[in-house]
């Protein structure tokens, strides 16, 4: 009887065993799946960004290339352009200048230098444009108006 009871004993003890084995190894394959799920959706959104940010600074590239061509453009016209062209286009420069200078902080030293360039280029056409036509202000008065107690 005690061997019987010993082989129960060790029986039991072994199938215990074997199933908690069995539990481990299957929690422990979920576990890992888990984790190899989460790794591939973060792997994803990683990707998706960026592409995005990618996009975007494609986009910023773009438009900086595009508008420093239209300094250098417009810049040549030094020699030919009106008082009122030169309004418009300083207007547009103030503008676009502002919206660059509050992004030059993200640029690269080669870019912020080709940048210090261009606004060097757009000064000397500043100043050779006023050398030429003079003080320009930004208000353009055209009144007409009929005084009757001069």
């Amino acid at each position: 009887m005690k061997i019987v009871s010993n082989i129960k004993s060790i029986g039991m003890a072994l199938a215990l065993g074997f199933f908690m084995f069995a539990c481990g190894q299957e929690t422990q394959n979920e576990t890992n799946s888990a984790v190899d799920e989460t790794q591939a959706e973060v792997s994803e959104a990683n990707t998706e960004a960026n592409a995005e940010l990618n996009e975007a600074g494609a986009e910023a590239n773009q438009e900086y290339d595009e508008f420093t061509g239209w300094v250098r453009t417009n810049t040549a016209k030094a020699e030919t352009v009106t008082a009122d062209e030169y309004r418009e286009m300083r207007a547009e420069y103030n503008r676009k200048e502002a919206e660059f200078e509050a992004e030059s902080s993200t640029w690269d030293e080669e870019t912020r230098r080709e940048w210090e360039e261009v606004k060097a280029d757009w000064n000397e056409f500043e100043n050779s444009v006023q050398k030429r036509l003079g003080k320009i202000d930004d208000i353009d008065v055209d009144v007409d108006v009929k005084r009757d107690n001069n």
